[in-house]
């Protein structure tokens, strides 16, 4: 988790009003990666990242609760790097601010901005641990449940609400020239404890017209150290269809935490991830990731790909 670098009350100047909460916290990563293979082979290059989050939260005389955050991400991206968000290099990032807005109650909750639709909100992705090129999450088999976030201008409306163990959400993404439909999605999701093994399991749809996607997941995370995680997707897209399975198994004792993962589309792509985190206390985790992937063309493209490097939460 990030560590609060600051984090205040400020008390708003007119009577009756609620106190506000601002907190600042930071993430960076320092490291190397490179790969073989595939169309374009990566020599080995250093790597440097940095994110720095403000979140801000409030309630209202009348009880409902408001927030916002924002990720200032990043000062320097490499041009090689996967993500950027929101600095597109190359056509590696995705040109998207990462900002969010919500407000909830006892009507529950609603979050619009650069969020999760109700699909990818439901399900849980089988990947364990980080990497600082997220090697182990990225190879050609690799599926994240984005489902069709980001169709349009990738400014999303989700409303949530939980009951008990279980959890519901609705959301939709809007086409702003009017031409597309849109992408709606709906997702219910649980999570509890059977007998001192931390379960769960979760439920998505989502479709914009055109496309198409449904998928599940499931998890256990056992009392002895192992987990095991689950997942498959299906999507029509229109012309051509595909499907996708994944399953992760991990380990964890102590400060360290090992997962293996493999993942494949019955359309022909697929690999496995390897990554290995361990806890150096104090915000430090030393991470080493690696992807093989077998495909033609998309992600992975064929390729396999390392890191080795340090993630510090501030």
């Amino acid at each position: 988790m990030k560590k609060i670098l600051l984090a205040s009350t400020a008390l708003v100047g007119f009577a009756g009003a609620a106190a506000a909460e601002v907190s600042l916290s930071g993430y960076a990563e320092i490291g190397i990666f490179g790969g073989s293979g595939g169309a374009a082979p990566e020599d080995a290059q250093f790597h440097s990242d940095l994110d720095v989050t403000f979140k801000l939260s409030g309630t209202s005389d009348s009880g409902f609760e408001f927030g916002a955050s924002i990720d200032l991400d990043e000062v320097g991206d490499d041009a090689n790097a996967a993500g950027g968000d929101p600095i597109s290099h190359n056509g590696r990032g995705s040109g998207v601010e990462e900002q969010a807005i919500w407000v909830s109650g006892s009507f529950g909750k609603v979050t619009l901005g650069d969020t999760d639709g109700a699909f990818d909100w439901a399900l849980s992705e089988v990947y364990m641990g980080t990497a600082i090129n997220d090697d182990h999450s990225t190879h050609a088999g690799a599926y994240w449940f984005t489902g069709l976030d980001g169709s349009y201008d990738g400014q999303v409306m989700r409303y949530e609400y939980s009951f008990g163990d279980f959890a519901a959400a609705l959301s939709a993404e809007l086409d702003d020239t009017g031409t597309g439909d849109a992408a709606l999605g709906l997702g219910v999701k649980w999570s509890g404890d059977l007998g001192g093994m931390k379960a769960n399991a979760g439920l998505g749809y989502q479709d914009n017209g055109s496309t198409s996607v449904w998928g599940v997941s499931a998890g256990a995370d056992m009392t002895n150290g192992i987990s095991v995680k689950l997942g498959y997707a299906d999507m029509d897209m229109g012309a051509t269809t595909d499907t996708w399975f994944g399953v992760g198994l991990g380990y964890t004792t102590g400060a360290l935490l090992v997962q293996a993962n493999y993942g494949e589309y019955d359309s022909g792509a697929d690999g496995w991830g390897l990554v290995a985190n361990y806890d150096l206390g104090g915000g430090a985790v030393a991470m080493l990731g690696y992807g093989s992937g077998n495909a033609v063309a998309g992600n992975g493209a064929g390729e396999d790909t390392y890191s080795i490097g340090l993630g510090l939460s501030f």
